[in-house]
């Protein structure tokens, strides 16, 4: 009996002094920092000092230190401890250091201010399970591929951040250009009412791709004449396509018919017995913005505007007489439609 007592004694002794040495972390990723815990235990001591060797050449005396590996792979961590008393114990554990996902997308413009993103990402340890991205204008999405749709057309800075199985994760920024559609619309800015009639389109865009569609004719033109039939509505259609490949278009129609031209007489005579007359436009609703006459020769002899609209039959630089013959006048006009006009025309003089 006083033998299996003094065996109990002695076992409870060595329980009660024992010191356990003992760790836990909480990460196992690459690149990722792992907090090592010390768990040690000194029932009837005081632990004072520690020491780690973390496996990849790496060491720390701290309680519970901090610790990074830049390699994946299988580590031997082995925590030492050292009570007051001088006694030392230690605890080796194997950690597992997963590889983390490498993070990477494409970005593919839609047009319209609209991107589509595809990850790209590699993992290699664990399959991705959730992706977070961050569009730069205070808007979020979840999905593994997303479109989004920018309110901006300036470059916009987008983080994508993945999360694999093992916990691991990874991120990346990267700028991305928004691209718009092309600027669309045109002014009809010149007819001259012929049979059939002529008129010029001018396209808002000056830089892209343009294609005119008018009464179902296609016409590949950037800027010109274009006869189209007169007294008759017509459609005409823009589409624009700049070097994206992205389109948009828009459309219009214009009746060429005689509210576009004012007649003028044909026959000029500046002074006629005590009368003197003048040779323009008497409709003060209409803003001339270029009115040129040019002589048989093809001199310039008269150049006019809206505060200058009518010809006094003499050479406006020198103020002599023209001499009588036939003369020939372009007349650039806005009419009270707020259509800008071009006509032409000829007139005989006669002094």
């Amino acid at each position: 009996m006083k033998q299996v007592l003094a065996l109990f004694l002695l076992l409870i002794s060595s329980i009660s002094f024992a010191n356990l040495a003992d760790f836990s972390y909480n990460n196992h990723c690459i690149n990722n920092l792992i907090y090592f815990e010390d768990l040690s235990t000194a029932v009837d001591d005081e632990v004072v000092s520690w020491f780690w060797e973390f496996g990849d050449h790496s060491v720390s005396t701290d309680n519970s230190p901090v610790h990074a590996y830049s390699e994946s792979g299988v580590y031997n961590v082995n925590l030492t401890i050292q009570t007051v008393k001088g006694k030392s114990y230690s605890k080796l554990k194997s950690i597992d250091i997963k590889a983390a996902p490498f993070a990477f997308f494409n970005p593919k413009n839609l047009c319209d201010k609209k991107v589509g993103f595809t990850d790209n990402t590699y993992a290699t340890s664990a399959n991705v399970k959730s992706w977070i991205w961050d569009f730069g204008d205070g808007e979020y999405s979840l999905e593994q591929n997303p479109e989004h749709q920018f309110s901006e057309d300036e470059k916009s800075n987008i983080h994508l951040k993945v999360l694999d199985k093992n916990g691991c994760w990874d991120s990346i920024s990267q700028s991305v250009k928004i691209i718009k559609n092309p600027k669309t619309g045109f002014d009809i800015n010149n007819v001259i009412l012929t049979n059939p009639a002529v008129i010029k389109i001018n396209s808002h865009n000056k830089s892209d791709s343009l294609l005119y569609l008018i009464n179902d004719q296609l016409i590949n033109q950037q800027n010109g004449f274009i006869q189209v039939p007169s007294h008759q509505e017509v459609s005409i259609k823009q589409k624009v396509i700049n070097e994206y490949g992205c389109i948009d278009s828009s459309q219009q129609k214009i009746k060429a018919n005689k509210e576009y031209k004012i007649p003028l007489p044909p026959f000029f005579q500046p002074v006629s017995g005590n009368n003197k007359s003048t040779f323009g436009i008497n409709n003060e609703s209409i803003s001339i913005n270029e009115f040129i006459i040019h002589d048989s020769s093809g001199r310039e002899v008269f150049n006019g505007n809206n505060a200058n609209k009518k010809w006094n039959g003499r050479e406006q630089n020198t103020g002599n007489p023209c001499k009588s013959g036939i003369y020939v006048y372009v007349l650039s006009y806005e009419n009270s439609k707020k259509v800008k006009v071009l006509q032409k025309g000829k007139l005989i003089l006669k002094q």
